[in-house]
């Protein structure tokens, strides 16, 4: 019977042990940049009545590590109810650099304080265009290309 709880106690602490390991790399094979806000979600939402403010969104890197940049070109879409210089203000250029062993890079926008229409597409899409590296995709592997965009809706509080 002690055997056999020992045994249980390993085995349970080998099963623990591995569970804590990042998995992502087990899931996926391809290499791909991704976005996502702080929370890891794909969208969020941002209110017009705020002073001005900056949101970080994060472009991820997954892959080994590279011997030059990754350069990640994206784009901004506003929908009919946003304005840039009016309710949003984007921050730098349109690419996103990873340097040798960096994984996770912000990209910014700050968002002013105006009143949106509610009748009006209200949403601001960023989307992964495309990398410099041929090894690297945009978006989680597989058909849907999952998390390739981030929709921010802006709503009045």
């Amino acid at each position: 019977m002690k055997k056999l709880v020992i045994r249980l106690c390993l085995l349970a602490a080998c099963l623990l042990a591995t569970s804590c390991q990042d998995q992502l790399n087990i899931m996926f094979k391809d290499f791909f940049v991704c976005i996502k806000d702080a929370s890891g979600s794909d969208k969020s939402v941002v209110p017009s009545f705020s002073n001005e403010f900056w949101v970080s969104y994060f472009v991820e890197l997954h892959a080994e590590t590279r011997q030059s940049d990754v350069v990640v070109t994206y784009e901004v879409i506003p929908g009919d109810g946003l304005k840039e210089g009016v309710d949003y203000v984007l921050a730098g250029s349109n690419t996103v650099t990873f340097p040798k062993n960096v994984y996770r890079m912000p990209l910014r926008i700050q968002y002013m304080r105006h009143t949106v229409d509610p009748s009006k597409d209200n949403t601001l899409t960023i989307r992964l265009l495309s990398t410099n590296d041929p090894e690297v995709s945009v978006g989680y592997p597989g058909p849907s290309k999952k998390y390739s965009t981030h929709t921010v809706t802006k709503v009045n509080d």
